[in-house]
């Protein structure tokens, strides 16, 4: 055999060494092991990496999801509104993920539909029984948070990791109570500012609210300079009917006390406490005064349905501004003047736009709740995460308002919510009509009406957290 001959068959012999070694003696499927998951994992029987069972560091193992199978059990979701609608482009596409989620996960997912105001009923008679009434259940904040208290609801902070940019900004606030977190929503839907007659603006030569906005001069001395030339007696017969501003008092009180950053009750000490010598708040009730008695631009209320009244006032075209929540633009169906939205303007004691809620609306899950952890990885599969922003537009765009500037207000606004839950014992109401209605001292109303107040604080909050047995 010639020398180049010998050279070429010992190469040869080389390569079948060197490719018997790699491939660990062999892939028959006898000869290959696999990890307790089924997932063949070559000659190491620990699941990868080095043959003496260590972890090479340049190849980490892929972190698998932990398989959830809830073998048909339902997934239980009680609310009075919001379950995906078909016909819509946003339902349609909810329904199609609701399927994906209950194939990958084994379930069904029920939503069981309840009138409104009464799912803390139904959770506070599931307690009692020992039955949870729902995986999942919407509440608003002034339901939930003696819901808490009573140990009916459960923290949530071990079930979601709300570090993720996904989830609503600063819902970590809103979210939370005494320290723990139980609410939790997949973007916020409650908000409140000021909706305002474009057109009517428009007549009276009035400067527009997002002009004001830009210049940051949107505050109360231009609020009131607007209310005041909006105020007028358009007949001839002596008595004003246009009017700068009609509200329900109490709704309107409470948003300018918190328009000025002023408060009506906070922590001392580890307690609840009734805020009445606030000063930001002082200011705020005696400017409310103002607004009735001394300016007369807002429609005198009566104390009978002032909230219905001063939505129809300004439907009617006969108010330049009323205060709202998103919603509420919709519903003012008959109304063929152009309607604007802008933040409620800022006080003197305040240094941005406030934007306070009371009916503010979030998931939360019964103490006595099955399956939590899963539950949670449910929940968070059926939401359309890339399609929030698009469904907040096409809310605000549900509005009925006039143009951009308003639709942006609408979705920007909800990046400052303030949910509320203010357990007064109707103080907040017997102080704001005796304000507007009978002109009284603010102070005077305040003294008069702060044990009542902070009797029902002592009795809905300044009592231990109970927990679930």
């Amino acid at each position: 055999m010639s020398k180049a001959k010998v050279a070429m068959l010992v190469m040869l012999l080389m390569v079948l060494a060197i490719t018997g070694a790699c491939s660990g003696g062999g892939n028959s499927g006898s000869n290959h092991h696999a990890g307790d998951d089924g997932v063949t994992n070559g000659n190491n029987p620990n699941g990868g990496g080095n043959a003496d069972g260590t972890q090479d560091s340049a190849h980490p193992p892929e972190q698998q999801e932990p398989t959830i199978d809830l073998k048909g059990e339902p997934v239980k979701i009680l609310i009075w509104y919001g379950e995906p609608e078909p016909g819509t482009q946003e339902g349609d596409l909810r329904i199609a993920r609701q399927k994906e989620v209950e194939e990958k996960y084994n379930t069904k997912i029920e939503w069981v539909k309840v009138p409104w105001g009464e799912s803390i009923n139904m959770l506070t008679n599931a307690a009692l029984s020992g039955e949870p009434v729902a995986d999942i259940v919407a509440l608003n904040i002034y339901h939930a948070i003696p819901a808490i208290n009573q140990g009916l609801l459960m923290p949530v902070e071990d079930f979601f990791d709300f570090d993720d940019p996904k989830w609503p900004k600063r819902i970590k606030e809103f979210g939370s109570w005494s320290g723990k977190m139980y609410g939790f929503t997949e973007a916020v839907k409650d908000s409140s500012g000021l909706y305002y007659n474009k057109t009517l603006f428009k007549r009276e030569g009035l400067p527009d609210p997002h002009d004001l906005v830009a210049q940051d001069k949107w505050n109360w001395d231009t609020f009131l300079e607007i209310a005041r030339r909006a105020t007028k007696d358009t007949d001839g017969d002596g008595v004003p009917d246009q009017w700068g501003l009609t509200n329900s008092s109490s709704i309107l009180m409470r948003i300018m006390i918190y328009s000025n950053n002023g408060k009506l009750m906070d922590q001392k000490d580890g307690k609840w406490m009734f805020t009445p010598e606030d000063p930001n708040m002082l200011e705020a009730l005696h400017f409310f005064s103002d607004l009735f008695h001394k300016y007369k631009v807002i429609f005198p209320n009566d104390g009978q349905d002032d909230y219905g009244k001063s939505q129809q006032l300004f439907i009617d075209g006969k108010a330049a501004m009323v205060t709202g929540e998103l919603w509420e633009g919709a519903e003012r169906k008959t109304m063929t003047d152009e309607q604007g939205f802008v933040y409620f303007p800022k006080g003197p004691g305040a240094d941005q736009y406030s934007n306070t809620i009371s009916n503010f609306v979030m998931w939360y899950m019964p103490a006595n709740a099955k399956r939590p952890k899963e539950v949670a990885k449910i929940w968070e599969d059926l939401i359309l995460w890339d399609r929030i922003e698009l469904q907040k537009r096409e809310a605000a765009e549900a509005q009925n308002v006039a143009d951009e500037k308003d639709i942006e207000v609408m979705m920007n606004i909800t990046d400052i919510v303030q949910p509320l839950y203010l357990p007064l014992g109707g103080a907040l109401e017997f102080v704001a009509h005796g304000i507007a209605v009978n002109g009284e001292v603010p102070e005077t109303l305040l003294e008069t009406h702060k044990q009542l107040a902070q009797d029902t604080i002592d009795s809905m909050l300044n009592t231990p957290i109970q927990t679930a047995q």
